[in-house]
């Protein structure tokens, strides 16, 4: 087992009538990992079955498991965004991350997290880690 610690850092001067500056941390202790990964996504639509990064296959962790996603790409106003969306959801889309953005999710595992990108060669990093195998 291992231990994972996220944290949270945000700062503010500017957002409301008071300065923001907060942190939070949790352990968390971990048996799994995807390991750390670079992919290019050039899937440019959701659904789409080549070219989409799977980042998360369901039931490979139970639950809770810890996503991290990141758009390496320069931050754009309208291009170059990830999105990501649970395969089989008729809902589509939950995650759009511009350029230069992350996420941090602990999910349930009892679904599949699948990428497509606005512009086709955008490269997403990304880690899971599993609290049970």
């Amino acid at each position: 087992m291992a231990t994972f610690t996220p944290t949270l850092t945000i700062n503010s001067s500017d957002l409301t009538s008071d300065n923001l500056n907060f942190s939070t941390t949790s352990d968390i202790t971990v048996v799994n990992t995807s390991g750390l990964q670079r992919k290019t996504i050039t899937s440019t639509a959701i659904g789409t079955a080549s070219g989409q990064v799977t980042v998360d296959t369901a039931d490979t962790f139970a639950s809770p498991n810890y996503i991290y996603i990141k758009n390496t790409a320069a931050y754009h106003a309208s291009d170059g965004f990830i999105y990501g969306y649970w395969s089989g959801d008729a809902d589509g889309m939950v995650l759009q991350i511009p350029g230069g953005s992350f996420a941090y999710m602990p999910t349930s595992g009892d679904f599949t997290l699948k990428l497509y990108t606005s512009t086709s060669g955008t490269v997403v990093e990304f880690l899971v880690v599993g609290t049970d195998a």
